[in-house]
């Protein structure tokens, strides 16, 4: 069931001079539960048509988040419609709201799977200024169900070509940004220039694991790849956070369903881009990670340890997974957010992201004051002995469904 406030009512009108008989302006906010309600307008993975999106906000997607990770954290699911006078779509957005610790925290649908967090956009927003996003912000109270606050973030400034509008609300820096690697000219012009380390190094390594066997590099086409992937993946994921005393996503509530579910269930040859890197027949490194558009996801890295370690398997399969992007024409390789020092070498995009808190009960209020006591605590306690031991005692802590976690590719390359 869709539920629909008109922004053009007279008591909104009478505050305001009203923009929306022009092109663009938001006239009406639309809410379901049901994101195949929105099945008209909503892109998918493989059909992007006008919309301007971030992988992360693909109906196919989040119909697979939704079935998992929403499932079992017990979110609210809520999409959101922002239209035009004739009912053209301007801005979609897939919300959650969940509890943590007795207060209702409206956030993007993530559920700590999303590098980037963002409305989907269509070219009306262009034209948006503070005044129709603060507005949008009023209707989106009056239509949404109670929260006590909402935490926006990972919230890029642009969404492809067009801004983010939600940038307009009250926001301040994310601590990570994002990061990317432009893809142009031939590969063996980027090898030589933008690759870290010489290709003799490089190379030396190869001939160190050719010397065990053959090396090769493939990507999942079939049923049996995507499930002997996947479980390698998986194993070597779980076995990296056993020994280092992190909480492993694998671990969550909903995650491991999530990435199995999306990799059987999502189309193919893509989004979902699941690779192996064996020697022989044996799997020491893998990627789990996303093709939309022209953009390559890396998500998930797991690779072998022990004296597998001392092979660079990460700077490896990064290399074929860029060598392999440069062959299907990708212009964009993204290794997500976190500022971890070897994306430095790789990339020459950063993407400033942005948080917006926005408490609107005494309960939000009194949460966000102890998230920001939060928060300088750890920066005050960085670099020293009670700051590590502290993280000592979280990486022992048994994971629990209230910890988000996000997979990134920390420590992919050391």
């Amino acid at each position: 069931m869709i539920h629909k406030l008109s922004l053009e009512s007279p008591e909104r009108t009478s505050a305001a001079p009203a923009r929306t008989s022009q092109p663009g302006n938001p006239a009406q906010i639309w809410l379901t539960h049901t994101l195949s309600d929105f099945n008209n307008f909503w892109p998918r993975s493989q059909q992007l048509k006008a919309a301007r999106c971030y992988a992360f906000q693909c109906a196919d997607i989040l119909e697979v988040r939704c079935k998992t990770i929403a499932l079992a954290r017990k979110i609210e699911t809520l999409f959101v419609a922002v239209l035009d006078a004739e009912r053209n779509p301007l801005m979609l957005l897939p919300l959650g709201i969940e509890r943590r610790h007795g207060v209702r925290i409206l956030t993007f649908l993530d559920g700590g799977l999303s590098d980037y967090n963002s409305p989907v956009v269509f070219t009306g927003v262009r034209g948006w200024a503070e005044d129709d996003v603060r507005m949008l912000w009023r209707g989106l109270q009056e239509i949404l169900p109670p929260f006590d606050i909402a935490i926006l973030d990972k919230m890029p400034e642009c969404i492809g070509d067009l801004p983010n509008p939600l940038i307009l609300l009250d926001t301040s820096p994310f601590p990570s940004s994002g990061h990317a690697i432009t893809l142009s000219g031939t590969w063996s012009e980027f090898e030589a220039s933008r690759l870290p380390g010489s290709r003799k190094h490089r190379r030396y390594y190869h001939r160190r694991l050719e010397g065990r066997g053959k090396l090769t590099f493939e990507i999942a086409t079939n049923p049996e790849q995507f499930d002997t992937f996947l479980q390698a993946l998986i194993r070597q994921k779980i076995r990296r956070h056993r020994e280092t005393r992190t909480i492993a996503g694998f671990d969550q509530p909903g995650y491991q369903n999530f990435v199995t579910e999306a990799t059987h269930c999502l189309p193919t040859p893509y989004p979902i881009h699941l690779s192996a890197l064996k020697l022989d027949d044996t799997i020491i490194a893998a990627h789990w990670g996303y093709v939309v558009g022209s953009r390559f996801y890396g998500l998930i890295v797991s690779y072998e340890g022990g004296t597998w370690r001392t092979f660079s398997l990460g700077h490896i399969l990064t290399e074929y997974l860029l060598k392999w992007s440069f062959a299907q024409g990708i212009e964009v390789f993204d290794l997500g957010v976190g500022d971890e020092a070897y994306k430095f070498h790789y990339c020459d995009v950063m993407i400033p992201l942005h948080v917006a808190t926005i408490p609107v009960t005494f309960r939000g209020i009194a949460y966000s004051m102890a998230l920001n006591i939060t928060e300088k605590l750890k920066r005050s306690l960085r670099g020293t002995r009670a700051g590590e031991m502290l993280k000592s005692i979280v990486r022992r802590r048994p994971s629990s469904g209230k910890v988000a976690y996000k997979e990134g590719w920390a420590k992919t390359c050391s």
